[in-house]
């Protein structure tokens, strides 16, 4: 290899498909790539989870592609540096630039259209994996209830057990999914519980509401924002029912939505937190003329 770099050789790697380049990217990742990664993975993090999106296919592959590019301009700039071509490393470092740009104008755009996600992603994210389930003694089950399972909590320095308990579906049909840890690339990411419909309710099904509960539901815990909700296909004559924050005697879980027949000369009035002297109180949802 000749001691500096041309630019005829920088297009060429860039134009090289990623299957025949596998030999050229096999390098020890600079610290100068690992602060670039660290740096955009942030940003593209902070946008699918921070803002909770749900990530198209094309978006999914738009984001490898702008990684293997990049991959490829700091191998350059690697050899570039190594043979003290200084013209080549400038040359690499405007390319890094302007990938840089191109990215955050595409995501700028994919935050214009992107839905947002009924569920939001785990926002625990640790090194320690969590210890084992523990074994829990269930007991009878209440009438109409649902046990929840326990789980390892992250309090910030360690996992501290959180116990399952018995507890009443928000409405009839609806099915617990447990909390759980999952294991992504060496990093330990929390999901938690949530109460979802068992299945679709047919277009020509009115939804009722569950009676409410006999006393107040009134907490000191302010709810989290509503959720945009990804809406499935509209039935013919559907009427949105609109999720919301249910309260589980521990924390605000999230209720999704799904879609009701109609019923004649009535809408639907939400599910909706009001906000009190006292705290926080539940307004259940309601048809109404």
């Amino acid at each position: 290899m000749s001691k500096h770099i041309s630019a005829a050789f920088v297009a060429a790697v860039l134009a090289t498909a990623p299957s025949a380049f596998a030999q050229v990217t096999t390098i020890e990742i600079t610290p100068e790539q690992q602060a670039y990664q660290a740096r955009t993975d942030a940003r593209i993090r902070a946008w699918v989870h921070e803002d909770n999106h749900e990530v198209s296919e094309e978006e999914r592959t738009f984001i490898n592609e702008h990684w293997k590019r990049a991959a490829r301009l700091h191998r350059i700039r690697h050899l570039a540096m190594q043979s003290k071509d200084m013209a080549t490393v400038a040359r690499v470092d405007a390319l890094l630039v302007r990938a840089d740009n191109v990215l955050e104008i595409q995501l700028g755009r994919m935050r214009v259209r992107a839905p947002i996600m009924t569920v939001a992603p785990g926002t625990i994210e640790v090194t320690t994996a969590p210890p084992p389930e523990q074994v829990e003694t269930q007991g009878a089950a209440p009438p109409g209830q649902v046990w929840v399972k326990g789980y390892w909590h992250w309090n910030g320095a360690r996992h501290v057990w959180m116990p399952g308990h018995w507890a009443a579906p928000p409405q009839t049909g609806m099915i617990y999914e447990p909390a759980r840890w999952e294991n992504r690339n060496g990093r330990w990411v929390f999901n938690d519980g949530r109460w979802r419909v068992g299945a679709n309710i047919a277009p020509t099904v009115v939804y009722e509401p569950p009676p409410p509960p006999p006393q107040v539901v009134e907490v000191q815990a302010a709810p989290p924002p509503p959720m945009v909700e990804v809406r499935p296909a509209a039935p013919r004559g559907g009427v949105w029912i609109p999720g919301y924050w249910h309260w589980n005697g521990q924390r605000h879980v999230w209720i999704g939505g799904h879609w009701s027949a109609a019923r004649a000369g009535m809408r639907w009035e939400p599910d909706h937190w009001v906000h009190t002297e006292h705290g926080w109180r539940m307004e259940h949802g309601r048809w109404a003329r």
